[in-house]
């Protein structure tokens, strides 16, 4: 079996993983949310150590929600791209600049599964003890693993599309000498 053969056959079973993955993301957190109730109790997880006041609005308990769903959104996003490219793959269009561009794009996307969360933390946790009297509201900020993971593989994804296009401009190069 050739190499080709090879990471079409892988490509076609990894793209039938990510469309699974695609399909269950959205009906599991669709589930969470018909089932979590929206008090400041059950949006304490979400705020990695901050305690949700009380006092919560329900306006900014929503907004906390709605800003939780930025990840997930990026994340079935850069899946989508995955899908893609295994397809490409599938047909055997490995070496290509379109494919290559899509490498670049689930690095992107890597990399905002990084930036979106830093970001994130400390606006809901100042959302969530707002109502909180002065000198008992929080921001948290934090790094974590998980971040640190996807900005690098994120990186490590983007310079790896940046090194594929210029293979495939090298590659349908000497495609035109034959």
């Amino acid at each position: 079996m050739s190499k080709l053969n090879q990471v079409s056959k892988w490509a076609a079973v990894l793209r039938g993983i990510t469309i699974g993955a695609m399909v269950v993301l959205p009906v599991t957190i669709t589930g969470g949310l018909l089932n979590t109730p929206l008090v400041p109790e059950a949006l304490n997880g979400a705020l990695n150590g901050v305690t949700a006041s009380p006092d919560a609005t329900r306006g900014q308990m929503m907004t906390v929600v709605a800003l939780n769903l930025i990840s997930p959104l990026i994340l079935f996003l850069t899946l989508n791209e995955m899908r893609k490219l295994f397809g490409a793959y599938v047909k055997g269009h490995v070496l290509t600049e379109a494919s290559a561009r899509l490498i670049q794009r689930i690095g992107q996307g890597f990399l905002a599964l990084a930036i979106v969360p830093f970001v994130l933390r400390p606006v809901q946790s100042a959302l969530m003890t707002l109502a909180n009297p002065p000198g008992e509201r929080s921001i948290a900020i934090g790094l974590d693993n998980d971040m640190i993971f996807f900005a690098l593989s994120g990186g490590l994804i983007v310079v790896i599309g940046w090194a594929m296009r210029e293979a495939s401009d090298v590659a349908a190069e000497n495609k035109s000498f034959v």
